[in-house]
């Protein structure tokens, strides 16, 4: 535990504000909110492009210390995000995927080993989160491989950054909170809330963040957003919350690797 002049407002200005060619989206001065642990910290990364701002908290760990768990809600349309991550003693977490009007999961599912709803087709649904004997990664729906050796998964998209780069074709007209799931492909992952942006947006914002560390986005996958979207990391002397509007099936928490 760092003490506690590390916790809050500590401003990282950037020397370069990093600009991308197709949006034309920079960052600003990134600021870490605090750090529940050595190698799990909680950033606010600032975005702009022209008269368009936008603001990310994300939660950044090391997978060599931490893994990646799939909740299911205890009581959905009841249990908040905020609420099942404190009872369930995890480090931090978001909300996870998308539900039907009466939260019955869409996409696969899979927690601590079981199946909580089946693999489904859909050019939405084109990216799984997984833990695949004890490693995170994300993959493509159509690569993914069913197997009794992955224990988490969470189906969902669109898959806004793939290889470093940004996804082509994503929608750039509906803005909306977004909540994505995101790796270096180091080691290091991250889960994001960020403000209404379009999801073309989102991967440009991406692509194009200064990340602390030199952090480069390599993978990453869009979870359920808009009134979904929330975020919550456990912290001294009070947590960092970004709380949901509405109510969820699961969500996505971070945990103690194994």
């Amino acid at each position: 535990m760092c003490g506690m002049k590390t916790f809050f407002s500590v401003a990282i200005p950037l020397l370069m504000a990093v600009s991308n060619a197709l949006g034309g989206w920079a960052t600003g001065a990134i600021v870490r909110l605090a750090d529940p642990s050595k190698s799990l910290t909680v950033w606010e990364i600032p975005a702009k492009n022209g008269d368009q701002s936008a603001m990310m908290t994300a939660i950044v760990f090391n997978s060599r210390h931490y893994s990646l768990r799939v909740v299911d809600s205890p009581s959905p349309g009841v249990s908040k995000l905020a609420g099942v991550m404190a009872e369930g003693g995890f480090a931090a977490g978001v909300n996870g995927g998308y539900f039907h009007d009466d939260f019955r999961p869409v996409g696969l599912v899979i927690s601590e080993g079981k199946e909580i709803h089946r693999f489904e087709k859909a050019k939405l649904l084109s990216g799984i989160v997984e833990v695949r004997k004890g490693r995170i990664g994300i993959v493509r729906s159509s690569q993914f491989q069913p197997s009794p050796s992955v224990t988490e998964a969470l189906q969902c998209g669109p898959m806004l950054v793939d290889r470093g780069a940004a996804v082509a074709g994503l929608n750039d007209e509906r803005r909306a909170r977004r909540t994505i799931v995101a790796t270096d492909g180091e080691g290091r992952w991250a889960l994001i809330y960020l403000t209404s942006v379009t999801l073309a947006d989102a991967a440009q914002i991406l692509t194009a963040a200064g990340w602390p560390a030199g952090w480069t986005t390599s993978k990453a996958l869009n979870l359920d957003g808009g009134s979904s979207s929330g975020l919550w990391a456990n912290a001294a002397p009070s947590p960092v919350t970004r709380p949901e509007f509405g109510h969820v099936r699961n969500f996505l928490a971070v945990v103690p690797a194994k």
